[in-house]
């Protein structure tokens, strides 16, 4: 449970981190925070992927409150309007240098072009550090709906590098259909 008391005759706020606040305190609380009045430019295209007007509304209202957050641009990715420096401690460590993965040349190509994407767009910079970690590119999901219904092999496929491995100093390999 947390709770707040401010000065001047604010009241004990509190809210449970584990369960759901009342819907009507939340509108409350976002009418009080922003000017909810002021349509966001493309409000009209906003799907929640569901028809309820109050569930609607109180997404709406979460996005009007938060429209300054980021700056609005068609930079990818989205600029946010607040200057955050992300340090990483590593404390006492060496530092690493990975070599480059091995990715194909149209991979090479995404890449290249989103890092100087947000290179112009002053989200990154560049350096000539003692660290370096290859990119990894992971492709959105499109077959969600397939896994769900498509029931998981218990014994999966080996690991290449280990099954390699297991073959030792072999100079050759073959296989039999039967």
């Amino acid at each position: 449970m947390l709770a707040a008391n401010g000065n001047e005759g604010m009241k004990w706020a509190r809210a449970e981190l584990n369960g759901e606040l009342p819907r009507d305190r939340v509108s409350a609380w976002l009418e009080e925070l922003c000017d909810n009045d002021t349509l966001l430019p493309d409000e009209k295209e906003v799907n929640i992927g569901t028809n309820d007007a109050k569930s609607k509304d109180m997404v709406l209202k979460h996005l009007r409150a938060y429209r300054k957050s980021t700056a609005g641009t068609d930079d990818w990715p989205p600029t946010t309007a607040f200057d955050i420096e992300h340090n990483i401690d590593t404390g006492e460590a060496a530092p690493i240098m990975m070599r480059r993965r091995q990715q194909a040349q149209t991979e090479d190509l995404v890449v290249e072009s989103s890092a100087n994407k947000i290179l112009l767009a002053g989200i990154i910079e560049g350096a000539n550090e003692t660290w370096g970690f290859s990119v990894v590119m992971v492709k959105k999901r499109m077959a969600r709906a397939l896994n769900k219904v498509t029931s998981k092999d218990v014994y999966p496929l080996p690991r290449i590098d280990e099954t390699l491995e297991a073959f030792g100093g072999a100079l050759l390999f073959t296989t039999f259909e039967f």
